[in-house]
């Protein structure tokens, strides 16, 4: 795709300052980005960049910096934007080599499907996709190479299942769900009971997993089904790389769950959760909406709505904080109490 920066303009409502004729003919990160492309700036701390980058135009947020504002010695094309980052993503799409889903539907020879699966219209299903028995499949959802279907699944409309995604028997996929390559949907829960002298005994997981719709789910993802009843993630919540989410836990509406978080057995999350990398939640505790576990924390006890929390134990960030910053302090005190001991002891002697 090739278009001018007037065109760009006009696509996400932005006002160019400099050259609106310079043809554009692809986008980048403005670091990377080329003569010829598109970049974006939407945080002050790279408006040094203005000027360092060799994109053609940049599209830039509005809220940053003001076209009167502008450093007499800006020698770039800029297109100024309410939101320059939601702008870009826009733009990325329009130029994006990606392909993507056909929009008639083509189901492969060299896919097995089972005995009373139904499909809707224009579904595809590519290569060596294995689904078993009395699986059903909505409209224009995409099953791509290796993905594994077990019985009685349920999956909805416009959903998109990249390469060697498992789902699980019974597991229930609402629609508009996007799963990523390597995501277990509905393994079993972790659950052993312990025998003395013996090995664990394993408890049955007869539950199972329930994905509303809109959710997204990143790669190398395991969700387990419940021992019961399901494992539920609420409509919108979206999900990185690398999370594991045990058996029972519920996790409500429009969540982001970053990367490598751990959330054990019957945790409850509210609608609005954002959990920061690396971040854990033991099981049995619930997390109240709007609230936000940041990175590392560890959550032992139930946390309330509206809530910033952080640190191990979780508590309040800014409690949190002074901790933290008090922390750099220890060696000085452990030597100032130290030698504080040796002048009373020294006092002491003379005294006696």
């Amino acid at each position: 795709m090739e278009c001018s920066v007037a065109q760009i303009a006009a696509m996400v409502g932005g006002k160019v300052v400099g050259c609106g004729s310079d043809r554009i003919t692809g986008v980048s990160g403005i670091r990377e980005a080329k003569k010829g492309q598109l970049t974006f700036l939407a945080q002050r701390k790279y408006l040094s960049f203005l000027n360092k980058t060799k994109a053609t135009a940049i599209l830039v947020d509005s809220t940053i910096i003001k076209p009167q504002a502008l450093p007499c010695n800006t020698m770039k094309t800029l297109i100024l934007v309410k939101n320059a980052s939601q702008a870009f993503d826009r733009i990325l799409s329009e130029f994006s080599t990606e392909e993507k889903k056909p929009s008639k539907g083509k189901i492969s020879d060299q896919a097995f499907i089972g005995s009373g699966v139904k499909l809707g219209k224009n579904v595809q299903i590519q290569p060596f996709v294995v689904i078993e028995d009395e699986v059903q499949i909505g409209d224009c959802t995409c099953v791509q190479s290796g993905v594994y279907i077990g019985k009685e699944v349920s999956i909805g409309a416009d959903c998109h299942l990249y390469p060697n995604v498992t789902v699980l028997s019974r597991v229930q996929i609402g629609s508009r769900v996007v799963i990523h390559s390597g995501t277990v949907l509905g393994s079993d829960g972790f659950g052993f009971e312990p025998v003395p002298g013996k090995l664990p005994k394993k408890i049955a997981q007869r539950g199972t997993v329930v994905i509303e719709d809109d959710v997204e789910i990143g790669s190398n993802v395991s969700i387990d089904r419940a021992r019961f009843e399901e494992t539920r993630i609420g409509k919108g919540t979206k999900i990185d790389n690398l999370v594991h989410i045990a058996h029972n836990v519920e996790i409500g509406k429009h969540c982001l769950i970053l990367g490598q978080v751990g959330i054990a057995g019957s945790a409850v999350l509210g609608n609005n959760v954002v959990v920061a990398g690396q971040a854990g939640i033991v099981g049995h505790v619930t997390v109240g909406n709007q609230t936000t576990i940041a990175s590392r924390a560890v959550v032992t006890k139930d946390v309330s709505s509206n809530v910033v929390v952080s640190g191990f134990p979780a508590q309040d960030h800014q409690k949190a904080k002074r901790l933290m910053a008090s922390m750099s302090f220890l060696p000085q005190m452990v030597r100032t109490v130290s030698e504080l001991k040796k002048r009373i002891e020294s006092l002491e002697k003379k005294n006696t």
